[in-house]
């Protein structure tokens, strides 16, 4: 892991271009609102900060998968 903590992470990846057009931009964060309303209508803390880094296309589904793991393990903070 070239990360030392998930914050690390997520600053870095915000540094990256879009990796996606504006309209696969747009239909990510309908779904991602259409999820957050289902789980209680808004999400707590960070997490649409981490919803960010994959409806940007910053981080692409794996690594997006990878980093929660990382940051929900305990090892990224």
């Amino acid at each position: 892991m070239k990360y030392k903590t998930a914050q690390a992470w997520r600053e870095a990846a915000m540094q990256r271009p879009h990796g996606v057009d504006d309209v696969e931009v747009a239909c990510r964060k309908q779904a991602a609102h259409k999820h957050v309303l289902q789980e209680g209508g808004q999400p707590k803390g960070d997490i649409w900060e981490d919803y960010m880094l994959y409806i940007m296309g910053k981080m692409d589904l794996e690594e997006y998968q990878a980093y929660l793991l990382f940051k929900h393990s305990g090892g990224g903070e």
